[in-house]
């Protein structure tokens, strides 16, 4: 689980940050932690490609605060599956944070108890909506995040899988890979590729730039097609 905290105070941060890891050395859950000291910064890691299941977030922060960077994710993202706890000094929440679509709330001081409720709650929601992906190699069988798949390479009798973190191969057909993950985010741009187009950072005429910086082709059969599909607004 990818845990962002994003606070200019950067004590709470040191609390939050040592609240997540010591609860993920005393359970199962194999649990990450970026730290943020501002909005900005937390942006520009997303904007490169990056995203997390959970971010804590402050509302008051200098320059872009906590609700801009919400709006941010939802709506120029496009991102709701990201969830969003949000941590504040004060009593009353404005009105604009109902727009974001937070899991909860979080009043300073900090609590560790209401920290690590909130991350269980966030855990069953997350778990109950995440898709895998299965493939196999010998007798081993690797289970992966649909979300977490950036694309499929057919290399011959060979598919490459590359994902957010990480690359590996199995044997397998194209066909049969595109059959097992329909009505997913996917789509074929060659015959050689098959994107999830949630991880496209720049669409051009005859190519793609992945979230990860791979240049990837379209063929000229698929192109029309792809720039007709409504999930970009370019």
């Amino acid at each position: 689980m990818r845990i962002a905290i994003c606070d200019d105070d950067k004590m709470i941060c040191s609390q939050l940050e040592n609240i997540l890891l010591q609860h993920a050395e005393k359970s199962a859950n194999d649990i990450q932690v970026s730290v943020f000291f501002s909005g900005e910064s937390l942006l520009e890691y997303i904007n490169h490609g990056n995203f997390f299941d959970l971010i804590y977030i402050d509302i008051k922060m200098q320059n872009i605060n906590g609700i801009e960077v919400g709006k941010y994710i939802r709506k120029t993202l496009k991102d709701y599956a990201t969830e969003l706890i949000y941590i504040s000094g004060y009593d009353t929440y404005d009105r604009q944070l109902f727009d974001v679509q937070p899991l909860h709330f979080i009043p300073k001081p900090i609590s560790e108890s209401m920290v690590l409720d909130n991350l269980q709650l966030a855990l069953e929601r997350i778990g109950k909506r995440t898709i895998y992906f299965h493939y196999q190699k010998g007798h081993d069988v690797y289970r992966v995040p649909v979300h977490e798949i950036l694309y499929f390479e057919n290399a011959s009798r060979e598919i490459k899988i590359y994902m957010v973190d990480h690359s590996d191969s199995f044997y397998g057909t194209f066909d049969e890979i595109a059959l097992r993950i329909s009505g997913q985010s996917f789509i074929q741009i060659h015959r050689s590729y098959l994107i999830n187009y949630n991880h496209v950072n720049i669409l051009r005429y005859a190519e793609v730039v992945m979230s990860n910086g791979a240049v990837l082709p379209i063929s000229r059969a698929k192109r029309k097609e792809f720039r007709n599909l409504q999930f970009f607004d370019f």
